[in-house]
This record gives C-alpha cells, structure tokens and sequence, in this order.
C-alpha cells in the first residue's frame, strides 16, 4: 500500500511539474511622460495562452457610468478568477470594445465592463482571461 500511496504523489508531483513548464510568464513595465504601465501576461499552451494577461491602463475612457447589476458589488478580478453569472448579462458586455482600443475576442470570449475595469471573459464558465484594469473613468 505505501509504495502505491509514494507512486500516486510522484505521479501528482510530475503532472504539476508538466504543467509550470508549459507556462511562461514576464512582466513588463513602461515609463512614458504621463504615466507607467505595468502588464503582466501569462502564456501558456491552452486556446487563450496568448490572451492571458493583466494590463493597467495610462488610457482612461469617458463612458456613461457603470450599473452594476442587481445584488452586484464591485470587486478587482484577476485573471483565473471567475466572476459571478450576473456580470456574464448582456447588460454589462462591452460589444463596442474596438472603441476602447480592445482586441477582438476569439470565439466564446466576450469583453465585459466591471466599473473601472474591461474584462476578457470565458462567456460560458465566467473565467478572467484578460484583466484590463483602471480603463474608464466613472
């Protein structure tokens, strides 16, 4: 039995290892005259490893003020982090994001609004693929 219980830990240990390698992650950090931008980006061999990033936004956007949805209270999402199915309305969808110098989701991502911040979001599960924090003003 302990040798059974040793081989399922390295097995688990092996797995999680495979895993961190098939991930890089940098950080980069830009100085201009009006302020810094810090984006940290996360790729990794899955659909939306190239789309898997954190950005926060020297760029502010005046836009009408956010309406959260009913029972909502505003909180920072990382990306990983899944946010709740009433943020996932169509009330909250950002289908104008080329207007606030956002890519073009790939199939099954949408862009959402989270008051300050645009989110890239999985649209079926609600996980944060891409974190663009402090891009309108409200």
């Amino acid at each position: 039995m302990n040798r059974l219980m040793i081989s399922a830990a390295a097995l688990c240990l092996g797995v999680s290892a495979a895993y961190a390698q098939d991930q890089t992650s940098t950080t980069t950090t830009v100085d201009t005259p009006t302020a810094t931008t810090t984006t940290q980006t996360t790729e990794g061999t899955d659909a939306y490893g190239n789309f898997r990033k954190t950005v926060t936004s020297t760029k502010r956007y005046h836009a009408a003020a956010f309406e959260a949805p009913s029972g909502f209270t505003y909180r920072r999402f990382s990306v990983g982090q899944h946010v709740p199915d009433a943020l996932l309305s169509d009330s909250v969808q950002l289908n104008n994001y080329q207007d606030y110098a956002l890519v073009t989701p790939p199939s099954g991502l949408v862009w959402i609004r989270d008051g300050q911040d645009a989110l890239l979001v999985d649209g079926r599960t609600g996980e944060v693929i891409q974190a663009d924090y402090d891009l309108f003003n409200d």
